[in-house]
């Protein structure tokens, strides 16, 4: 028996419904996976990107490059004798070492950092910079070098309250090779002052220089 042309229409209109819903399906199924393979690359480039970025971080080998790198604002030293340590290990750098007039301009901010705020007030950077960079550049004309630092600790270290400031003194020696064959000892007296909880160089002045031999120089018999 033949079917009503009703029923043949609901049976048309049913599976057009059905056709129309799986393409639906299909096409929503399809942006799905899109956005996934576009999140999924996004992810994968900013890997990359990162790794790239770290892999382009060179880390400090140099003893002039870790100077530069030391963050003093989280990895001040602690005590007179450490501040001291540091200021030896600078200064050994700075007038033993070729460098670039930025990377002095850095090692060079580095020793102000340890300056107080009143030293800092009575040398003003400019003018410190060049007297600084005049007295490296003839020390290196001398054909100079700094062989060793030494800085004072425990007792030797004498700790006094002044204006209700407290206050540490401490000695600082170098050995030197003056050029050719000829041997130095030197020294620097400090004052330094507890600033913000920190030790900083308040001021100091050069000692007495005599003659040392190679041995006391490079611990050599």
């Amino acid at each position: 028996m033949a079917q009503s042309p009703a029923k043949n229409n609901k049976s048309v209109n049913k599976s057009m419904e059905f056709v129309a819903k799986k393409r639906r399906s299909i096409v929503t199924f399809s942006f799905v996976i899109c956005l996934i393979a576009v999140a999924a690359i996004g992810g994968y480039y900013q890997v990359m990107k990162h790794q790239k970025m770290q892999s382009e971080v060179k880390t400090p080998t140099t003893e002039l490059e870790k100077l530069i790198a030391k963050d003093l604002e989280i990895g001040y030293p602690e005590t007179p004798t450490e501040v001291m340590k540091l200021w030896g290990r600078i200064n050994q750098c700075i007038y033993n070492t070729s460098m670039s007039d930025e990377e002095f301009s850095d090692l060079f901010h580095q020793l102000r950092a340890m300056y107080s705020s009143d030293l800092l007030d009575a040398n003003p950077e400019e003018k410190h910079l060049e007297k600084f960079k005049a007295e490296v550049e003839q020390f290196q004309s001398d054909k100079k070098k700094v062989v060793s630092y030494n800085a004072e600790t425990g007792a030797s270290v004498r700790y006094k309250t002044i204006n209700d400031r407290e206050c540490a003194y401490i000695t600082i020696s170098y050995f030197m090779n003056t050029g050719g064959r000829a041997y130095a000892k030197s020294y620097q007296d400090f004052i330094l002052v507890k600033q913000n909880d920190r030790w900083k160089v308040f001021g100091f002045k050069e000692g007495s220089e005599e003659p040392a031999t190679k041995g006391e120089v490079t611990g050599e018999g």
